[in-house]
C-alpha cells in the first residue's frame, strides 16, 4: 500500500504545485493564453504516452488492444478537455490564481452532491462534516491571501463570466471523478490506459481553436529572451553556440512539465482510491501552493489564513477516521 502511494503523493504535490507557480507567470503576461497552454499539455502528455499504447504490424502503427471500451474514453475526453478549457480559458477573465484555487476547492462539495443525487451514494455524517471542514478551511485560507484585492468596477462583469467558467468547471470535474471511479470499478483500473486516451481523443478538438492558438503564441515568442548557455549543463553542451529562447515558452515547457507528473499522479490515485479522497487530498494540495506561494512572497500569514489550515487539517484527518 505504501509503495502505491507515495509516488502518488509525490507526483500530485510536486508537480501540482509547481504547476501553479508557471501557470501565473504566463497568465500575467498573457492573460488569454489558455488555449494554447490547454493544447501544450494535452499534446505533450500524448506524446509521452504513445510508445506504450502504439504497435506495429511490420511497418504500419497501430493502437495496441484496449481494456476498457472507446466509448468509455469518450465520455472521459469530453469531461476532461471541458475541465481543462474552462479552468484555463477562465484566467484570461479577471480571476486572480488565488480566486481559482478558491473556486476549485469547491470541488469536494460538488463531488459528494454529484455522488449522492447521479449515483444514488450514501456518505457517513463524520466524512460528510469532514469535506465540509477541509472545503471551508480552504476557502478562509485563500481569501485571507487575498483580502487586498478588489476588483474595479469596470470589469466586474468580466470577472463574473470568469466565475461562472469556473462553477462550470467545478460541476464538470465532479462528474468526470465519479465516471472514473465507475469505470476503474467496471473494467479494471488502467490508469496508464485513462491517461494516454484521455488526452490523445481530445486533440482534434483544438482545431476550432486554431487562430487563438497561434495568436497566443506570437504573444509567447515576443517575451524578453533568456540565454540558455547559463545553465551549466546547456552551456557545456552548447559550447561558444549562443542559443536564447523567450522566457514565456520557458515557463510554458515548465508547466507541461509539471502538468503531466500531476496529471501521472491524479490518474493514478483515481485507481487506487474513491473519487472523495481523490478531491481531499487535491484540495489539501491546493492549500499547500497557496501557503508556499505565500511564504515564497514574503506575505503576512494572518489569524485567518491560520484558521483555514487547522480546518483543512482536522478536516483531512475526520476523513481518515
Amino acid at each position: 500500500l505504501l509503495a502505491d502511494w507515495v509516488p502518488v503523493i509525490g507526483l500530485i504535490f510536486g508537480g501540482c504545485c509547481s504547476n501553479v507557480f508557471a501557470l501565473e507567470s504566463l497568465v500575467r503576461q498573457v492573460p488569454k493564453s489558455g488555449n494554447l497552454i490547454t493544447f501544450a499539455q494535452f499534446a505533450f502528455i500524448s506524446l509521452v504516452g504513445l510508445p506504450s499504447h502504439v504497435q506495429f504490424n511490420g511497418i504500419v502503427p497501430c493502437l495496441k488492444p484496449r481494456k476498457v471500451p472507446l466509448q468509455r474514453w469518450v465520455v472521459m475526453v469530453a469531461l476532461y478537455f471541458g475541465v481543462s478549457l474552462l479552468n484555463n480559458i477562465a484566467l484570461g477573465y479577471k480571476i486572480s490564481i488565488p480566486l481559482h484555487i478558491v473556486f476549485r476547492s469547491s470541488g469536494l462539495i460538488a463531488n459528494m452532491a454529484c455522488g449522492f443525487v447521479i449515483m444514488r451514494k450514501r456518505y457517513p455524517k463524520m466524512q460528510a462534516l469532514a469535506v465540509v471542514m477541509v472545503t471551508v478551511g480552504v476557502v478562509i485560507a485563500t481569501l485571507a491571501s487575498v483580502n487586498d484585492t478588489r476588483t474595479p468596477e469596470g470589469m466586474a462583469s468580466e470577472s463574473l463570466f470568469g466565475i461562472a467558467l469556473l462553477s462550470m468547471g467545478v460541476v464538470l470535474a465532479a462528474m468526470l471523478g465519479l465516471y472514473q471511479e465507475q469505470t476503474y470499478n467496471l473494467y479494471g483500473k488502467h490508469w496508464q490506459e485513462g491517461l494516454f486516451y484521455n488526452h490523445v481523443l481530445a486533440l482534434p478538438m483544438f482545431i476550432f481553436f486554431y487562430r487563438d492558438i497561434c495568436k497566443q503564441a506570437r504573444a509567447l515568442s515576443m517575451s524578453q529572451p533568456i540565454l540558455i548557455n547559463d545553465t551549466p549543463i546547456v552551456g557545456a553542451l552548447l559550447g561558444s553556440t549562443r542559443i536564447s529562447i523567450p522566457y514565456l515558452w520557458i515557463s510554458l515547457l515548465v508547466n507541461v512539465l509539471s502538468q503531466w507528473a500531476c496529471a501521472s499522479g491524479v490518474h493514478r490515485m483515481t485507481s487506487i482510491s474513491t473519487s472523495l479522497t481523490l478531491n481531499v487530498v487535491l484540495n489539501v494540495r491546493k492549500l499547500v501552493s497557496l501557503v508556499i506561494s505565500v511564504l515564497l512572497f514574503k506575505n503576512p500569514i494572518t489569524a485567518s489564513m491560520m484558521g483555514g489550515c487547522l480546518l483543512v487539517f482536522a478536516g483531512t484527518f475526520a476523513y481518515s477516521k
